[in-house]
């Protein structure tokens, strides 16, 4: 596989998908910011509520992600045309189609998430229910709060849990990046776990290279934003500005990937 080809047409994409076409540009700040704002919100509300009326912490903290989530639909859609190969980039119109699309894919990396999900509350809930004995001593500051050999037992589990996460979480961002490409070409949720096809398209291809593929993704990606967000008082606002074209360098990577065999036809 040419990682190097693979790297520059996706960039390639990204820069006539954006450079002149500034509207555009602007739209897809605006989308990638939209989710960002409940969110702040819903921090703020979180502290007051803790402080006046903890009852509501919940509510809020859940209406805040729902709010999140439905403005987060449009980009999601977005992303589903440029998986789809639409080349170049498409304008941002149609709503009511990127609503929809937004919304299916939504379905689909929340059902992939559930697994990682489980895990963190497994793990959460078996920490806080082993720490439930100690508590009396960790509210006494004049007693050791905890057995040296307890308080080590019960870090080490919760490293391997962490550990045991982490591992699952990469596991399905492997079987996810084919999963929404295919989703799109077929506008079938049901083949985004297609996993005899899935499976065989990452065959296809080959399994070292497509892992070697979505690191060099994922590192490209990390690096640019890590380096954005070192710059002092500027750095929040370049993250912005270069958000829609890590978008759309990643979306094309991926459909790039995934076209780098020949189609299979769906089952």
């Amino acid at each position: 596989m040419e990682f190097g080809k693979l790297i520059g047409d996706s960039f390639e994409y990204a820069k006539e998908g954006l450079v002149g076409h500034w509207g555009k540009w602007i739209m897809l700040i605006i989308l990638s910011l939209l989710p960002v704002i409940p969110i702040m919100f819903g921090v703020i509300f979180g502290i007051v509520a803790a402080i006046s009326a903890p009852a509501m912490i919940i509510p809020t903290i859940v209406i805040m992600l729902v709010i999140a989530v439905i403005l987060a639909l449009p980009l999601l859609g977005y992303m589903v045309r440029v998986y789809r190969g639409e080349n170049p980039a498409p304008d941002v119109s149609n709503w009511g189609s990127l609503f929809t699309d937004g919304m299916k894919l939504f379905v689909i990396l929340f059902i992939y998430a559930i697994p990682v999900l489980i895990l963190a509350i497994a793990l959460l809930g078996s920490v806080i229910l082993a720490m439930i004995p100690y508590l009396p001593e960790l509210m006494n500051a004049s007693q050791t709060p905890m057995i040296p050999d307890t308080m080590m037992g019960l870090i080490g589990a919760a490293i391997f849990g962490v550990f045991i996460i982490v591992l699952v979480a990469l596991i399905i961002w492997l079987i996810e990046a084919t999963a929404v490409v295919r989703f799109s070409r077929t506008n079938s949720i049901g083949e985004a776990f297609n996993f005899g096809e899935i499976f065989s398209r990452i065959g296809k291809i080959g399994v070292g290279s497509y892992i070697l593929a979505l690191i060099i993704q994922a590192i490209i990606v990390f690096v640019v934003m890590f380096i954005l967000e070192l710059i002092p008082y500027i750095g929040f606002i370049l993250v912005l500005i270069v958000t829609p074209i890590i978008t759309l360098f990643q979306a094309r990577y991926l459909c790039l990937l995934y076209d780098s065999v020949t189609e299979t036809p769906p089952a």
